[in-house]
């Protein structure tokens, strides 16, 4: 990406979150030169597959990884550019409570080969981030692998296997994958916690909600309804868009509801028809919200 192309100083401190880290503007701009990803490091061997879980079965021990040739992975943090291409868990960049954690149906055809989550050209994802002011109105589908560091959102999918057509994974398979996203949320915060030294981590409490309301995100956000029906037992006949009553969130949820707020937004897929302003509003409100919320988190 140009230079010309950067986010000038005045133009990021207008889009910065009111609520958020003081950052200088000029050393985030130095980010964007060049690669997204942040400098090579050496890869170090990992003791366990990426897929493999820990001794509980019900917290997932690392993010899932696509297997070569596809990219794909989830982003709960920044990897460098060394364990991005070797496709292990990036142990140079230790995973911090996000801001912004955006949960989609599965990947993409396109993004599972890209790496980029929202990358098929249809797809409006990174137009209704922008229009939310949730990222710089610049960014695009190549700065997915630096929002973790930079602004504090991942990204992970309910399914980690890749298609185009949600509607193409029956209730079974959707059942299923239920199960792993949910030891895949809480492998997240018990990473976080043990990234941040709190010994609760380390004593066999590692699924526990009172970790989870230490270190889940702020705001948990679906990027479609279709994934967040599929989570109850009965499948709801309406979701409504926006911020979810803590009190009606799916049974199991195993982010605390104290801590972290759901949100459901509209599919930003260019399969779904819907008017500009049902599908805008949503994340613009979004947007606002976040505006509002301090990032790093003061422990």
């Amino acid at each position: 990406r140009t230079a010309g192309a950067m986010l000038s100083a005045s133009a990021f401190e207008k889009f910065r979150f009111t609520g958020g880290r003081a950052v200088a503007a000029a050393s985030v701009s130095r980010k964007r030169e060049g690669s997204p990803l942040t400098p090579p490091q050496p890869p170090r061997a990992r003791a366990k597959p990426d897929d493999e879980v820990s001794d509980d079965p019900s917290v997932r021990q690392h993010p899932y990884i696509a297997p070569a040739p596809a990219r794909w992975r989830e982003r709960y943090a920044p990897a460098c550019e060394a364990c991005e291409a070797a496709r292990v868990p990036c142990v140079h960049h230790p995973e911090v409570s996000l801001k912004l954690l955006i949960i989609g149906h599965n990947p993409s055809e396109h993004s599972w080969e890209s790496g980029w989550s929202y990358s098929n050209p249809s797809n409006n994802f990174w137009k209704l981030l922008a229009k939310g002011r949730i990222v710089p109105e610049d960014w695009t589908k190549e700065d997915c692998p630096r929002l973790p560091g930079d602004l504090g959102i991942g990204f992970t999918d309910a399914g980690t296997v890749p298609g185009n057509d949600a509607g193409a994974y029956n209730r079974a398979t959707m059942k299923k994958w239920r199960f792993d996203l949910y030891a895949r949320l809480r492998g997240h915060v018990a990473r976080c916690a043990d990234a941040s030294g709190d010994e609760d981590a380390r004593v066999g409490h590692r699924s526990s909600m009172s970790i989870a309301s230490r270190h889940g995100p702020d705001v948990v956000a679906f990027s479609g309804k279709r994934q967040y029906a599929q989570l109850f037992d009965a499948v709801p006949s309406r979701v409504d868009a926006g911020r979810q009553p803590p009190e009606s969130l799916p049974p199991g949820w195993p982010l605390c509801p104290e801590r972290t707020e759901v949100w459901v937004m509209p599919s930003s897929s260019g399969r779904a028809a819907m008017r500009r302003e049902e599908r805008e509003g949503p994340w613009v409100e979004l947007g606002a919200r976040l505006a509002t919320i301090p990032w790093p988190r003061a422990e």
